[in-house]
């Protein structure tokens, strides 16, 4: 019973040891990230600012990401596109790179008849595809009530062309 015991004092020790070590390292990684948007400026009044933070890859010469700016809104069965602009942005005396999406909410879309009724759906704008570095992260600022999604794209190998 003893050894039972002491088998469950060690184990909770550990436990508590593990749990401690992780609160800190998760404290460490929240003060890093606050650290790294330091030199970006605060959003603009009516603009809220979006940061894409990209985890560590061996190659990362192999991924891009897309930056995909949007909106959820009502619309028919058409295919929508948000009018708007992304723009790139340099961080003065830094060298760093931002980006900045603004539109006054406005669509274009297809015009096939529908007889369906309206729905809610994401509804993107003009996009980039920017270079995958997990030092930096992608900040982009959009106005309120936007949402700024994004995609990893990953390279194949390479393949060879034919000669004809």
């Amino acid at each position: 019973m003893k050894k039972f015991t002491k088998t469950m004092l060690g184990l909770l020790s550990a436990v508590v040891l593990v749990s401690f070590s992780a609160s800190v390292n998760a404290q460490d990684k929240k003060e890093d990230r606050a650290k790294a948007l330091e030199p970006f400026p605060q959003a603009e009044v009516g603009m809220v600012r979006h940061v894409i933070e990209l985890k560590k890859k061996s190659d990362e010469s192999l991924y891009k990401v897309e930056i995909i700016p949007g909106k959820v809104m009502s619309v028919d069965c058409n295919h929508h596109t948000l009018m708007g602009k992304l723009e790139e942005k340099d961080l003065q005396g830094w060298g760093y790179t931002y980006y900045e999406f603004k539109s006054n909410g406005q669509t274009r879309s297809t015009m096939m008849a529908c007889n369906k009724p309206n729905e809610n759906r994401f509804v993107s704008g003009q996009t980039q595809i920017v270079r995958y570095n997990s030092k930096l992260p992608i900040v982009v600022y959009a106005p309120q009530g936007y949402e700024v999604k994004y995609r990893i794209w990953k390279a194949e190998k390479e393949k060879s062309s034919e000669q004809k």
